[in-house]
């Protein structure tokens, strides 16, 4: 292999070699050939770099856009299963108060089926805000310090702990009518779950409305 590199490397230093390389070089047809040569090798070249662009940005976008779904499917599960506990904490109070239909234990019993799930599902919801939307909204769905999850009487910070305190209400007002309490304690009674009901209705459409809107910021940088 020496021997031949050396051999090759005499050669082209004789000035009539190097005079017929000049000459081939700078004729017309060599230069149109080696232009052609470089214009095929250039444009595969392009075409292999847009090709490989074009597929990251569709995979990209691919990304997106099954972030962005899933995102406002997670906003819509929560909403729904939000809205059935909310609807049933309500349908209790009207019961109780002899303005809805339907015996108090049944329809506790139903809605008692709404806390179960709630409770089954908090922290893979939790997990899933903090994937799909952010940690804020994660953390504002439920966190464990929010007093109110110690004293049903402190001011909840979360939705969680919204429930919590509605639920506790409701729940002594079914006892106050179970115990057919005097009709004062029952007005008292009736006025806190209400009032803790209202609270927790506009907690929950905040927060749905907050996580809505951080998808579609979201979508708007992206």
């Amino acid at each position: 292999m020496e021997f031949f590199k050396e051999g090759l490397l005499q050669i082209l230093q004789q000035r009539s070699v190097q005079r017929r390389f000049g000459r081939f070089f700078s004729h017309p047809v060599a230069l149109l050939a080696i232009a052609t040569i470089f214009a095929t090798l250039a444009g595969a070249w392009l075409t292999n770099y847009y090709q490989e662009q074009a597929w990251v940005r569709e995979k990209q976008f691919e990304t997106f856009r099954q972030g962005y779904r899933e995102a406002f499917e997670l906003v819509d599960e929560l909403s729904e299963v939000m809205s059935r506990r909310v609807f049933g904490l309500n349908r209790v109070i009207w019961v109780a108060k002899g303005t809805g239909t339907g015996e108090l234990d049944q329809v506790w019993n139903e809605y008692y089926q709404s806390v179960e799930e709630w409770n089954t599902k908090l922290l893979a919801y939790k997990g899933r805000l903090v994937r799909s939307i952010e940690p804020e909204a994660a953390e504002a769905l439920g966190n464990w310090e929010d007093p109110a999850l110690t004293n049903s009487n402190s001011d909840p910070q979360t939705i969680h702990g919204h429930f919590f305190v509605a639920h506790h209400r409701v729940r002594a007002l079914v006892d106050c009518v179970r115990e057919r309490c005097s009709g004062e304690a029952k007005a008292t009674a009736i006025q806190q779950a209400e009032q803790a009901a209202n609270e927790l209705s506009v907690a929950v459409e905040n927060f749905i409305q907050a996580c809505t809107a951080r998808v579609h910021e979201y979508a708007s940088q992206s």
